[in-house]
C-alpha cells in the first residue's frame, strides 16, 4: 500500500517500525566487528522492516559518483544494481544528488527517474515501484573508513513524510559501530602486528601458521617455513647505532615483501628473524624463493647515515610434511637450516634436508642417553699458575654410548642446539655436578671451585631453572656449615649465548646470582661485545678465549691477552686461561699475570670413580 500524504497514522506507524528496526539493530550491530558486516546489517535490517523500502545498497571505501560500485544491494528490487557495473547504476541514483552527499557529506534526497537517469533504467525503476532514494554518508569524511548507504522507497514524498531524523539517528548508530569495529580492529592490530615493520609479529605469524597446516592437513598440499636472519646485526647495532639498525630492518622488510605473493605470510618472528610461511609450494619453489631474497638483500647496499652498507642474511627452509608434520618441528627444522647457513660462513642458504641425516641420528642418540641416564659430566682440573696447585674442575658433558664408548660435547652441541635439546643436557649435567660438589665438601674439599657451562636455552626455560635450584638447595643444605660464604659454584656464561640486551641477560641470570652463585665469562675476547658484558653483568671470572691462548707466541696476540690481564685486574675479576697444552704457554701466561689455568697440561677430563665402576646409575630430576 503506498503512503497517501494525507494519511498521518500511516507515517507515524512506518516511523515506528523503523525505530524499531534501529533498536533492533542496535543489538545487532555490536555483535560484529567488522565495518562491511556492519552496513550488510543496517541494509538487511532496514529492507526487512518495512515493504516500503524496495531496494537497500551499501560501498564503504572510496566513493566516486561518477563510477560507483555498490558492495552489496538486497529487497525486491536488487537485480537493478550490479556490483560489475557502474554505469549501470547511474539512473538509480542520479549522479548530481549523489555527488552533493559526497561533498557536502550530508543526506540527501532525491527522486528517482530525473535527467540523469537513463531512460531504461528508469522504466525498470518505475516497474519495481521505486519513486524516491536517499543517499546516506557513513562514518566522517576524513577518516579512513567511510561509506554510502542507499535506500529506495515506493512514494516521491517517503523520506520527508518519516522525516530525515530517523535515518540521522540511523547514521549515529552505525557510526558509533564503526568507531568501535575500527578500535578493535586497532588493537587486533597492534597484538599481531610488530610495530617497527608493520608486519605481523610472532603471535600473527602463530595463527597464520596454524590455520595454514590445518588447511594443508585438509587439502594435502604443501607449504614451506623460510627462517631469515640478518647476518651480524649486533655489529651494526653497536657499530651504527639503534636508529640506524632499525633502518636496515625496515629496509630488509620492504625487500623480502617485493618477491612474496599476495597469499604469503610473513613477519618479525624476533629480533633481527623473519619468517615466511609459504602456501601450496614445494620445496623446489621455497628453496628458489628462499635464494631470491637472500641475493636481493645482497646485492644492493643500503644507505645510512654512515654511508652505503652492505647487508647479508642467511636462510634455513623447511617444508612440509617431508620435514615435520607439526609446526614445532617444521620451525625446529627451518631453524636447523638457519644455523647450519650461520655457522657455515653465513650469506647461505640451507634446507632442513641437508641436515636431517646426521642430526636427526645424533637427536636419536640423544634423546635415548637423556632417557636412560647416559649423559654425564667429566671433570677437567683447573690450577692456580702461580702454586701449581688445582684449585677447581670445569664439568664438561659427555654421552656414553651403551658400549661404553664416550662422545665429546664438540661431536654433539651442534646436534642438540638445532634441536633444542641444550636446556635437558644442561640441566642434568648442572644436577650432577651440584651433587658431586657436595661429595666433594665432605670430604673436605670445599676450597675447590666448580666451572658448570649453561646455554640460554636452559636460561629462558625459567621453570626448569626453579626446579633445578630447589632441588639444588636441598642437597646443599648439608654443607652449609663447611664451605665459606661464596658458593663453590660458578656458572660459565658465553656471549655468543645470551640474547644482545644485557638487561634480558641480567633478568636471565638473577635465579642463579639469587641462589649466590658466582658468574664466569666464557670464550672472553672471541666476541664483539664481551667488555660490554664485563661492564654490566656480575661477573667474577674470565675465562680467556683458548684459540688466543694457543697462539700467545704471537706479539699480537700476547698484547690482546695481556690488555685482557690489565683490564680483569683493574676490576677485580680472577682470569683463566683454557687450551694450556705446552709448558711455553703456561710461561707466557706467568709472565702476562693470567691467575689460572686449564687444559691437557695439568689433566684430561675425567669422570669420577662411581660413574666408570657403573654407566647405570641415576639421576632423577
Amino acid at each position: 500500500m503506498a503512503i497517501s500524504l494525507e494519511d498521518d497514522l500511516v507515517a507515524l506507524n512506518e516511523r515506528y517500525v523503523l525505530t524499531q528496526a534501529l533498536i533492533e539493530a542496535t543489538t545487532a550491530l555490536a555483535e560484529h566487528c567488522e565495518p562491511e558486516c556492519i552496513l550488510r546489517k543496517v541494509c538487511d535490517a532496514l529492507v526487512g522492516s518495512t515493504t516500503h523500502i524496495r531496494l537497500a545498497w551499501m560501498k564503504l571505501g572510496e566513493l566516486d559518483a561518477s563510477s560507483l560500485r555498490p558492495e552489496y544491494a538486497v529487497g525486491p528490487a536488487q537485480c537493478l544494481v550490479s556490483p560489475a557495473q557502474p554505469r549501470r547504476n547511474a539512473g538509480l541514483l542520479p549522479e548530481g544528488p549523489l555527488r552533493q552527499a559526497i561533498e557536502r557529506w550530508t543526506p540527501v534526497v532525491c527522486s528517482v527517474g530525473g535527467e540523469h537517469s537513463l531512460e531504461t533504467l528508469h522504466r525498470r525503476a518505475q516497474e519495481y515501484g521505486l519513486r524516491a532514494g536517499l543517499c546516506l554518508p557513513i562514518g566522517r569524511n576524513d577518516a579512513t573508513q567511510r561509506g554510502m548507504i542507499g535506500l529506495y522507497a515506493d512514494h516521491a514524498d517517503y523520506f520527508s513524510l518519516v522525516g530525515l531524523e530517523v535515518f540521522a539517528a540511523l547514521a549515529d548508530v552505525i557510526n558509533a559501530s564503526l568507531e568501535q569495529a575500527m578500535l578493535l580492529q586497532n588493537l587486533s592490530h597492534l597484538a599481531t602486528h610488530d610495530q617497527l615493520t608493520q608486519v605481523l609479529n610472532r603471535h600473527g605469524l602463530d595463527e597464520c601458521m596454524v590455520r595454514e597446516l590445518s588447511r594443508s592437513k585438509r587439502h594435502n598440499k604443501p607449504f614451506g617455513i623460510i627462517l631469515c636472519d640478518i647476518d651480524r646485526f649486533k655489529l651494526i647495532n653497536d657499530s651504527l647505532g639503534h636508529h640506524q639498525g632499525d633502518r636496515v630492518l625496515k629496509w630488509v622488510t620492504e625487500r623480502i615483501q617485493g618477491i612474496l605473493r599476495k597469499e604469503d605470510c610473513f613477519g618479525r618472528w624476533g629480533g633481527e628473524e623473519f619468517l615466511c610461511l609459504l602456501p601450496e609450494s614445494d620445496r623446489d619453489k621455497v628453496e628458489a624463493i628462499a635464494e631470491r631474497m637472500r641475493t636481493t638483500i645482497y646485492s644492493s647496499p643500503i644507505d645510512t647515515d654512515n654511508g652505503p652498507v652492505t647487508v647479508s642474511a642467511s636462510f634455513g627452509y623447511a617444508c612440509y610434511p617431508q620435514d615435520g608434520r607439526d609446526l614445532n618441528r617444521l620451525i625446529t627444522s627451518a631453524d636447523a637450516g638457519l644455523y647450519h647457513a650461520k655457522s657455515s660462513g653465513r650469506n647461505r642458504t640451507v634446507g632442513a634436508q641437508e641436515l636431517r641425516h646426521h642430526v636427526y641420528a645424533m637427536g636419536s642418540m640423544l634423546d635415548a642417553a637423556l632417557r636412560d641416564h647416559r649423559v654425564r659430566p667429566a671433570y677437567q682440573p683447573i690450577v692456580d699458575l702461580n702454586t701449581g696447585a688445582i684449585i677447581g674442575e670445569e664439568a664438561l658433558a659427555r654421552l656414553i654410548l651403551p658400549d661404553g664408548d664416550v662422545i665429546e660435547a664438540r661431536e654433539f652441541m651442534e646436534a642438540a642446539s638445532q634441536l633444542q635439546l641444550l636446556h635437558r643436557i644442561d640441566s642434568v649435567v648442572l644436577l650432577q655436578a651440584f651433587q658431586h660438589c657436595v661429595a666433594g665438601v665432605q670430604k673436605g674439599g670445599g676450597g675447590r671451585k666448580h666451572f658448570i657451562n649453561i646455554s640460554a636455552d636452559l636460561l629462558r626455560h625459567r621453570e626448569l631453572v626453579d626446579t633445578l635450584l630447589d632441588t639444588a638447595l636441598i642437597h646443599c643444605s648439608p654443607c652449609a656449615g663447611l664451605m665459606a660464604e661464596a658458593k663453590p659454584i660458578i656458572i660459565e656464561i658465553t656471549e655468543r649465548e645470551l640474547v644482545s640486551d644485557v638487561q634480558a641477560a641480567r633478568k636471565l641470570l638473577t635465579p642463579f646470582t639469587d641462589f649466590g652463585l658466582r658468574l664466569a665469562l666464557d670464550d672472553f675476547g672471541s666476541g664483539f661485545s664481551s667488555y660490554r658484558y664485563l661492564a654490566d653483568l656480575p661477573i667474577s671470572f674470565l675465562r680467556i678465549d683458548g684459540q688466543l691462548c694457543s697462539r700467545l707466541h704471537e706479539p699480537k696476540v700476547r698484547a690482546i691477552v695481556q690488555g685482557i690481564q690489565d683490564t680483569a685486574d683493574e676490576l677485580g675479576v680472577i682470569t683463566l686461561a683454557e687450551f694450556v697444552e705446552a709448558p711455553q704457554t703456561e710461561t707466557i701466561l706467568k709472565e702476562i699475570g693470567v691467575h689460572w689455568g686449564q687444559g691437557y697440561l695439568y689433566g684430561r677430563p675425567r669422570f669420577p670413580e662411581q660413574v666408570l665402576d657403573s654407566v647405570a646409575c641415576r639421576v632423577e630430576i
